[in-house]
Order: structure tokens, then C-alpha cells, then sequence
């Protein structure tokens, strides 16, 4: 019982000096948190490329509710953590002041004492701001690791389901494969029908309707968040249980929201999330793209069209890049239906090469040619496509123009203007 009642007390004085001292890490964390936050908006870019290479056009809309939303969660993430720094140094420097100065003065103010009274009623104790400030800084923390933490699996539960439809889209029925789906959203929106039931006023003190309402938001949350599914609801738990008496922080999340907003309009330009919606409207034949030519591109990660390498060439020859992506197989197979049995490698890779052709083809001022293609992967973008060469000697002077037409329907038209050596 000594032992005990000796370590109580012990326990309690460390986890009081824990907390006292935390702002130290919070602060380092929080620097470091603010640094990888912003470097996950390259993931989001390069899971938006990929679902762009390996999606069908007609399942982009999905991609893009996963890519933006990522953005989205990203972006708040990152207002959280910005907003965290300058909360934590701002009590940093309310602390410091209180070191020096324990409370208003009223007898050596500069001012009169009438002003001096009167304005220290209206402002805040500086003891009370500081502990104010301080527990909002504690609370961003565990909330923003929550929402990580939320987002990044079902972000990544959806991705694998996304791919995994694809890959099995050819031996499967769809309908089949989205039962899964069907039946997640069906418990989701119950679940969410059903806690507003619950929670009204007069159904708050029916135990049985109590227990199956915990019973079904146990067994969704399992679905939906995995093996992280008790530290989600411990921390949602720790903040829904105390709203009534710390409103504040409902306040703060608002805050959160509307400033990841802003991030997430200015970052999304940065990236392809657009096309991903508005992709048709890519392929224009009367709109001019300035990455429709490689000496604008040297930033440019990740092709949509193809590629030349100015809009002002002198040279003999033209060299194009056409970009081919990986749900373009299935189109390429269909519309060449060559069979390769009993065919050596060197023969199938010619094989290839004439699908290719086939399957892409190019016009200069709206004449037909033909075009030797060989496989290419792109030394900037790592891309793969094919590359071919145009001779310029029959070209006139002046404005011209190169289509690019694919089998799966999508065309680009090139201008440049041609100006001989």
C-alpha cells in the first residue's frame, strides 16, 4: 500500500512536468510537421498522374474525389500545423511576458488610471489567455493526427478498390464488384440516419435504441478506418464528449476548414486534379497549349499531349512525343486484334511498332502521313509513348500544323510556325 501510495504522487508530478515542458517538442514537431505537410502535396500530384495513366477516362470523376479530397484533407492539415506554430509562439511570448510583468499595472501606467481601468476590464487576464492559447495548441495537435490518420486510409482503402476494379473489370461483372461499394455507402448513410434519430431529445434515454446506435457506429468505423478504427474514435470520442463545455474549439475547426480552403484553390492549379473533370475540354483543335511544346516544359512533370519542340522550328526534321498511357491498351488491342502466337520476340516488337501506328496517328495541315513510330520513354517526364520524325522539306513558310489523332477518339491539333534555314 506505501509502495503505492509513494508512486500516485510520483506519476502525477512527472505527467504535470510532462506537460509543462511539451511545448518544447510541440514547437520542434510542429516545424517539422509543417515542412513534410507541404511535401505531401507532391503525393497528391503524383497519385493524380497515375490515376490519369492507369483510370479510364470515364472513371476520372472518382479519381478526382479522391485526389482532391487528399488536397483537401492536405491542405487543412497544413493550416493546422502553420496555425499551431504561430499559436505556440505567440503563448511563448505571453509566457515570457508574465515572467516579467504578473499583471496589469495601474499605478505606473503611462496612461491615467480611468483609461487604465477601464481597458484592463476589457481585456482579457493574462493568465487566462495563456491557458487558453495552451490548450488550443494541445488540442491541434491530436486533432490534425486524427484527421491524417482518418483520411490516409480511406484515401488508400479507395485507391486499392479503384485499381483493384480495373484489374478484375475484365474477368468479373461490374455489377459484382461494386457490391462492396454499394454495401459500404448503404452503412454509411444508415449510420448516419440513424445517430441523428438517436440523438434526438426524446430518444437520448431509450437504452435499447442507445446500445444499437453504439453496436452499428462500432461496426462501421471498424469498416471504414481499420485497425486504426480505436485511436480515430478515442480522440472524435475525447472531443464530441467535451463540446458543450469547450465550444471554442469547434470555432478553431472552422477555422481549419476555411483556411485549408484557401490552400487547396491555390495548390490545386499546381497540379493535373483539373483535367481529371474537365479533360475533353482539353482537346481543342482552336486552342492553343503552350505544353504543346517541349522548350515551355522544362517545369513539367507529367505530359497530357503530345510534344514537340517549339512553336518556331527551322530545323529539317520534327520531332514529336506522343504520350500513351495504360488504360489505352485495351483500345490498342481492340483495334489491332493481332495475333502473336508462334511469333519470335524481334517479330512481335515489330507487331507492336505497326499497332502503334495504327493506333496513333499524325497529319501535317490536315493531310495523312505516314509515320514509322519507335518506343520511347520520355527523359523528363519518364513517361511512355512513342516518337516519331517529320520531314519539314515540302513544309510552306509560314504557319502550320500538326494533328494528333488517337484510336480512343482524342485529337490535338498543333500550330507552329515554320521558318527555313
Amino acid at each position: 500500500m506505501n509502495d503505492q501510495n509513494t508512486k500516485t504522487p510520483t506519476s502525477k508530478a512527472w505527467l504535470q512536468k510532462l506537460k509543462e515542458e511539451s511545448w518544447e517538442a510541440e514547437l520542434l514537431v510542429s516545424a517539422i510537421a509543417i515542412f513534410g505537410t507541404f511535401k505531401l502535396l507532391g503525393l497528391v500530384d503524383w497519385t493524380t498522374n497515375v490515376f490519369i495513366n492507369l483510370l479510364p477516362p470515364a472513371q476520372y470523376r472518382i479519381g478526382y474525389a479522391i485526389v482532391f479530397f487528399g488536397l483537401f484533407a492536405i491542405s487543412i492539415l497544413a493550416s493546422m500545423f502553420v496555425i499551431h506554430f504561430f499559436l505556440r509562439a505567440y503563448w511563448i511570448g505571453l509566457v515570457g511576458l508574465n515572467s516579467v510583468f504578473p499583471d496589469y499595472g495601474i499605478e505606473d501606467s503611462m496612461y491615467s488610471k480611468i483609461y487604465t481601468k477601464k481597458i484592463i476590464e476589457f481585456l482579457p487576464k493574462l493568465k487566462n489567455s495563456i491557458d487558453e492559447v495552451d490548450e488550443l495548441c494541445s488540442v491541434i495537435f491530436s486533432a490534425a493526427f486524427t484527421f491524417l490518420l482518418m483520411y490516409a486510409y480511406m484515401a488508400f482503402f479507395s485507391s486499392i478498390y479503384i485499381l483493384l476494379y480495373n484489374v478484375l473489370a475484365e474477368f468479373i461483372p461490374s455489377y459484382i464488384l461494386l457490391i462492396p461499394l454499394i454495401i459500404l455507402i448503404s452503412l454509411l448513410i444508415f449510420q448516419i440516419v440513424f445517430s441523428i434519430y438517436a440523438n434526438l431529445k426524446s430518444n437520448k434515454e431509450k437504452s435499447n435504441l442507445q446500445l444499437f446506435l453504439f453496436k452499428i457506429m462500432k461496426f462501421v468505423s471498424k469498416i471504414m478506418y481499420g485497425p486504426l478504427y480505436k485511436s480515430i474514435l478515442q480522440v472524435s470520442m475525447i472531443f464530441s464528449s467535451n463540446f458543450k463545455k469547450k465550444k471554442k474549439l469547434s470555432y478553431l475547426m472552422i477555422v481549419f476548414v476555411f483556411s485549408g480552403t484557401f490552400v487547396a484553390i491555390y495548390q490545386i492549379g499546381q497540379t493535373n486534379i483539373p483535367y481529371l473533370i474537365s479533360y475533353k475540354k482539353h482537346f481543342s483543335a482552336t486552342k492553343l497549349q503552350a505544353n504543346f511544346y517541349e522548350n515551355n516544359n522544362t517545369r513539367n512533370t507529367y505530359l497530357l499531349n503530345p510534344e514537340i519542340e517549339s512553336d518556331i522550328l527551322k530545323t529539317s526534321i520534327i520531332k514529336i512525343f506522343i504520350p500513351l498511357y495504360m488504360h489505352e491498351r485495351k483500345i490498342r488491342k481492340d483495334i489491332c486484334n493481332y495475333k502473336k502466337d508462334g511469333l519470335t520476340k524481334l517479330e512481335k516488337d515489330e507487331l507492336l511498332l505497326k499497332c502503334y501506328s495504327k493506333y496513333s496517328t499524325i497529319s501535317i495541315n490536315n493531310t495523312k502521313i505516314n509515320t514509322d513510330f519507335l518506343r520511347y520513354i520520355h527523359p523528363r517526364t519518364h513517361q511512355f509513348g512513342v516518337i516519331t520524325y517529320i520531314n519539314t522539306n515540302n513544309l510552306p513558310f509560314g504557319k502550320n500544323s500538326i494533328t494528333v489523332e488517337k484510336g480512343s477518339g482524342v485529337k490535338w491539333k498543333i500550330p507552329f510556325y515554320y521558318a527555313s534555314n
